[in-house]
């Protein structure tokens, strides 16, 4: 697998073949990633309302507009963060933010978000390492944990995440029926747990 550099990351951002916009500072270009910053918008995961995680839900609310909006206010509260406001990510919690920047990738360049490790070592973690698809536009959403035992208190804007990219052999189109379901994002959005995989979850 063969990562870009430095060199090779400020070509690609110079003759816009790879878009990581805005860069507001040298800084965030490392030797071989770039780092992203928090944007404002926190949607908290919560459990009122709900029980447990189940796709079968997810696939039964697809069938209703009302009750697919019932069901996401139920998982998720929205908020909105001023920069020059914290927001306190208590222990045990899951939250998805945007990231500050907005990502393009050609088709043959994947990317990976990772925590940075200054905030990693403070009980930050990215819940799951985020991997950006070729030909993926929109913000990247960071899934927030707090594996710590106090509070973390953010800032949007905060450098909190660092994306690296990879070259990719082979064709990378999606088939239309498998498109990704979110391209061109511009704040976080609940996935679909059940996409594709109807046939085994059960109707009742």
């Amino acid at each position: 697998m063969t990562v870009l550099g430095r060199g090779e990351l400020l070509r690609r951002l110079r003759d816009q073949s790879l878009v990581v916009s805005p860069i507001l500072s040298k800084r965030q270009i490392g030797a071989a990633s770039i780092d992203l910053r928090m944007g404002n918008v926190v949607l908290m995961v919560r459990s009122r309302g709900s029980s447990h995680v189940d796709p079968a839900e997810s696939k039964r609310s697809r069938s209703s507009s009302e009750r697919d909006q019932l069901y996401r206010q139920q998982k998720h509260e929205r908020y909105e963060i001023p920069f020059d406001t914290r927001f306190l990510l208590h222990p045990g919690s899951l939250a998805l933010v945007p990231t500050l920047e907005w990502i393009k990738l050609p088709s043959n360049i994947m990317g990976n978000v990772t925590a940075r490790s200054t905030w990693a070592r403070e009980g930050l973690s990215i819940a799951t390492a985020v991997l950006i698809e070729p030909n993926y536009e929109g913000i990247a959403t960071l899934e927030l944990a707090n594996l710590g035992d106090i509070p973390i208190a953010l800032y949007p804007g905060l450098r909190i995440a660092q994306i690296a990219f990879s070259l990719v052999d082979g064709d990378t189109t999606r088939p239309d029926e498998n498109k990704s379901q979110f391209t061109l994002s511009f704040e976080p959005t609940q996935g679909d747990i059940s996409k594709h995989d109807g046939p085994f979850i059960p109707d009742t």
